[in-house]
């Protein structure tokens, strides 16, 4: 077909699944021999010659009998995605260098696609926080959505280690923090401060009696 002028060259490739092919669940990893039913998805590649590539796979969902109809796994293609695993992994490596805006227009994808692919990817990398032997916190905020909306941020601040973020800076914003933390945690704690004066004002430290006995909590003047 004669590409019109401006417009960028792609590839279509149309990917067949060979009937004698082994599926596997991809809730339990067992193999099955029953296909529930086929649908065609278009997913995105890696570019090639520079040209932009798109797949066309017949996406199976098995009938497996310990999960039932479930999506066969694909070494290639994780569940749902709409791109391939490897131009997955190529766009996370580019956004540890360079803005999701870059990436996006490098790879011609949407700004929202890169941002979701780069925050599974470090979802994936990061382990949970160890909040053990934590006994002094700090706050602060942060502006997000182009300082519309606020998120809070707390610290460690003898370390400058990150232990928790959320999307505001209310008292029931913070509240899953010290949730996490738990009643074993909140003893612990001696001091919490913020690094500057901002909404949620300044934070002290209370002791407060309970059936587990004095416990410090994070109150608001």
């Amino acid at each position: 077909m004669e590409r019109r002028a401006g417009e960028q060259p792609a590839v279509w490739i149309y990917l067949g699944r060979p009937s004698c092919s082994p599926m596997i669940c991809d809730g339990c990893g067992q193999a099955s021999e029953r296909v529930h039913d086929i649908e065609m998805r278009v997913v995105r590649d890696l570019p090639i010659l520079d040209a932009a590539t798109w797949i066309s796979v017949p996406r199976r969902r098995v009938l497996c009998g310990q999960c039932g109809p479930r999506l066969e796994r694909l070494d290639w293609l994780e569940r749902h995605a709409r791109v391939t695993r490897r131009l997955a992994e190529s766009v996370v490596r580019l956004c540890r260098a360079l803005p999701v805006k870059q990436v996006a227009a490098f790879f011609g994808l949407d700004w929202h696609t890169v941002k979701e692919i780069d925050k599974r990817a470090l979802q994936r990398s990061l382990d949970p926080v160890d909040l053990s032997g934590i006994s002094v916190l700090a706050m602060d905020e942060f502006a997000i959505q182009r300082g519309h909306r606020y998120a809070t941020v707390v610290i460690e601040p003898h370390t400058r280690r990150v232990l928790w973020v959320g999307r505001e800076r209310s008292r029931e914003g913070i509240r899953p923090f010290f949730d996490l933390l738990g009643e074993e945690g909140c003893r612990r704690i001696k001091a919490v401060g913020t690094i500057r004066n901002f909404v949620l004002g300044g934070v002290i430290v209370r002791k407060k009696e309970t059936h587990h006995g004095p416990t410090q909590r994070a109150s608001y003047p």
